[in-house]
Order: structure tokens, then sequence, then C-alpha cells
């Protein structure tokens, strides 16, 4: 009995230690955003918000830039200003091409001839279980959202801030409207890298 109590303590400790591992593991959120400033920002002088792509979706990223500046305190406007900051999105598809059905494998050569036949499987495409679905619907999309504060007197950046977000692909401009605030936190200041989740 006394031998089995050192194993035990040296179980226990192991375990915690793993607990306490995964904890900090998912503290790590699917998005990282950071920013850089290069000059100091003017203060007193009103900004504007601009997208490069000036469409529906883009005007709705906008709104939520202008909402999260305004709380910040950062005075607006929609023109006449020196200040602009810029903002543009991407979307890049993670999602692996369909291979097509895998019920099995058929290797031939002149003298030997294989065939693997999947007859059940419930991870994969078989014969008995049958097709597994189509993989395009675990598809993920990662949404990058890129900002920079320019002064138009001078050529200047002032800012640049970018925040990338790895998700489902089910609602891009509301995806990229949550992101703007995410980056207006940084806003005239530099930011490491941090992660952070969309609710």
């Amino acid at each position: 009995m006394l031998k089995i109590l050192p194993i035990l303590a040296v179980c226990a400790t192991v375990l915690a230690a793993s607990s306490g591992f995964a904890d900090t593991e998912d503290d790590v959120g699917p998005g990282l955003a950071y920013a850089s400033v290069y000059a100091p920002i003017p203060t007193g002088v009103a900004v504007a918000v601009r997208p490069w792509d000036n469409n529906n979706d883009s005007q709705r990223v906008k709104a939520s830039f202008t909402d999260a500046l305004s709380r910040r305190g950062v005075r607006l406007t929609e023109t006449g200003s020196p200040l602009i900051l810029n903002f543009e999105t991407e979307i890049e598809s993670l999602a692996v091409p369909n291979s097509g059905p895998s019920l099995g494998q058929l290797q031939g050569r002149n003298w030997d001839s294989r065939a693997r036949i999947n007859l059940w499987s419930n991870a994969q495409d078989s014969v008995i279980a049958g097709r597994r679905g189509d993989n395009s619907a675990f598809a993920t999309t990662r949404y990058i959202l890129r900002a920079t504060l320019d002064d138009q007197r001078t050529g200047q950046r002032l800012w640049q801030g970018e925040a990338s977000y790895t998700g489902p692909s089910n609602d891009q401009a509301g995806t990229f409207a949550a992101m703007a605030p995410v980056l207006v936190d940084g806003f005239g200041e530099n930011l490491r890298p941090k992660s952070f989740r969309l609710e």
C-alpha cells in the first residue's frame, strides 16, 4: 500500500499539470490583432472613415468603425478632414477541396493487384455506413481587416492596424463589423499581437 502512494501522487501531479496547460491553450482565440503607430496623431482633428471598396457590406463595417471611434472619443467627419482612416477587407478560404469518395483504394501493377475497401467506418466514407457528407460544410474562412490612418496634408501614415479571424463562412459583413472595434481598441497605439474571440 505504501508503495502505491508515491505512484498515485505522481499521477495526480501530472494530471493537474496537464489540465493547467489545457486552460492556457483555451485562452488563445481564433482572432489575432496588432497595430503600429508611426507618428503622433494630432489632437482635436476630426477623422474621416473611408472603405477602399464602397459596397453595402463595407458601409456596414464603416458604421462599426465610426461607432467604436466615437465611443473612444475620436471626433468624426464625413469630408474635409486631413486625417483619413482607410480600411480594406480580405477573405481567404481555408477549405480543403473534396477529393471525392473514399470507399477504398486500388493499386495495380503487371504482376500484382491489390484492392482495399472501407466496409464500415464512422469517420470515413464506407460501403455499409455510406457517405459521411460533404466536407465543405466544415470549411473555414480567414477574415482579414486592415486599417490605416493617413495625414493627407503630409502624405504620412500615422497608424496601421490589422486583425484576422478564422471562423465559419456564414456572415462575412457581420464578422468584419465585429472585428472593427477590436482594431479601434488599439487606435493610435502600438498593439502587440493579441488574440481575441468574437461573440
